[in-house]
C-alpha cells in the first residue's frame, strides 16, 4: 500500500515536470505572428483576451494542453474549453484535467488511508473523476439563468440610449458599464471584438457560444433581421424584452410547479446513501460488506463479489430513478 501511495505522488510531480519542461523548450511565439492567427479565428481571440486581459491562472506557467492533448484528443480539449467558456472557470482545459488529475490522486490516497480498502478508495477515485460533470452543469445552468434575468433590463437600457440618438453598440458600451456580471461581461467582450475588426453579427454569435441561452439567440435574430430589413431598432429590443420578461414568468411558474417533484426525487435518491453513512459510522463491520469482497478458495466470481455487485447495482438504479424523475419535471417553455 506504501509503495502504490508512493508511485501516485510521484506521478504527479512527474507530470508537474515534465508540464514545465516542455514550456521552458518550447519557443515563444512572436507577437505579431500570435496577432495575426488570432486575427483569422475571432472566437480564439475572444478567449485569449478573456484569459489574458481579465483572468490570470497560478497553473498558466505550465502547457498541459501539449500533455493531455497526446492521450485526450484534441477535439475532446476544444469542447473542454467552449464548455469551460460557458461556466466562467478562469481555467484552460490542460489545467483543467491536471486539477481532475491531482482531485482523483488525492481522493485516492485520503481514502485507502483511511479504509484500507483499495476497492473502495478505487471508487472514490472514480467518483472524483466524474465528479466535474453535475458540477460544470449546475454552474453553467446557474450563469445562464442570470444573464436570462439581467438581460430584459439590459435591453431597456440601449432602448433608452438609442431613444437618445445614440448607436446601438454606444449604448451597448454605456448599458454594460451600468450592468453587473455576467451579462455586463459579456457584452464588453463584444465590444473588445468589434474593436479589433469582427462584425458585431460574428461577435454576437462569438457571444452565443459563450451564453448557449433561447433569449440571447432571439435578441441577435432581431438586430440581424433588423440590420437586414430595416426599422425601428429601439421599439423592436423594447417588445424582444417585454417577451423575454413574458417567458421568464412562465419558467418561474412553472418551476413553482415542478418544485415538489424535483425535491421529491432529491429526497429519494440521497435517503439511501445518508442511511448507508450512518450506519457506518455505527457498525462499519457490518455495512463494510457491500463493498469487500468475500474470503474464499472455491467461491464462484458471483459470491465473492456478491456485496460490490449489490452497491453498484443499487448505485445505478438510484441515479436511474432521479434521473427519470428530472425529465418528467423538466418542461421546455
Amino acid at each position: 500500500m506504501e509503495f502504490l501511495i508512493i508511485g501516485c505522488i510521484l506521478g504527479f510531480f512527474i507530470l508537474l515536470a515534465v508540464g514545465y519542461q516542455q514550456t521552458k523548450a518550447s519557443p515563444q511565439m512572436d507577437l505579431r505572428e500570435k496577432l495575426k492567427n488570432l486575427a483569422k479565428d475571432p472566437e480564439a481571440m475572444a478567449r485569449e483576451i478573456e484569459l489574458g486581459a481579465e483572468r490570470k491562472s497560478p497553473l498558466a506557467a505550465i502547457d498541459f494542453r501539449r500533455i493531455f492533448a497526446k492521450f485526450t484528443g484534441q477535439s475532446y480539449l476544444d469542447s473542454l474549453e467552449k464548455e469551460l467558456t460557458q461556466c466562467d472557470i478562469p481555467l484552460k482545459p490542460g489545467e483543467f484535467l491536471a486539477v481532475r488529475f491531482g482531485a482523483v490522486i488525492l481522493a485516492f490516497i485520503v481514502a485507502l488511508l483511511i479504509s484500507h480498502n483499495p476497492y473502495l478508495a478505487a471508487a472514490i477515485g472514480g467518483l472524483a473523476l466524474v465528479l466535474h460533470i453535475p458540477i460544470l452543469k449546475i454552474k453553467r445552468s446557474m450563469r445562464i439563468d442570470k444573464f436570462v434575468t439581467q438581460l430584459a433590463e439590459f435591453l431597456i437600457l440601449i432602448t433608452n440610449s438609442l431613444r437618445s440618438g445614440q448607436t446601438f453598440l454606444q449604448g451597448v458600451d454605456i448599458a454594460s458599464k451600468d450592468s453587473p456580471n455576467p451579462i455586463g461581461m459579456e457584452f464588453r467582450m463584444l465590444l473588445k471584438e468589434t474593436n479589433l475588426g469582427v462584425p458585431v453579427e460574428t461577435a454576437f454569435s462569438n457571444m452565443l457560444l459563450r451564453v448557449p441561452s433561447e433569449d440571447l439567440k432571439i435578441v441577435m435574430s432581431a438586430f440581424s433581421i433588423q440590420r437586414n430589413v430595416g426599422g425601428n431598432l429601439a421599439d423592436i429590443m423594447d417588445q424582444v424584452a417585454a417577451m423575454i420578461r413574458q417567458r421568464i414568468t412562465i419558467q418561474g411558474q412553472i418551476k413553482v410547479l415542478t418544485t415538489q417533484g424535483k425535491l421529491s426525487g432529491a429526497i429519494v435518491g440521497l435517503l439511501p446513501f445518508g442511511l448507508g453513512t450512518v450506519i457506518a459510522f455505527i457498525n462499519y463491520d457490518y455495512m463494510s460488506k457491500l463493498w469487500t469482497p468475500r474470503t474464499g478458495d472455491n467461491l464462484p466470481f458471483v459470491d465473492r463479489y456478491m456485496g460490490p455487485i449489490m452497491l453498484g447495482l443499487g448505485v445505478f438504479m438510484e441515479l436511474l430513478g432521479c434521473f427519470v424523475i428530472y425529465k418528467i419535471c423538466d418542461i421546455e417553455v
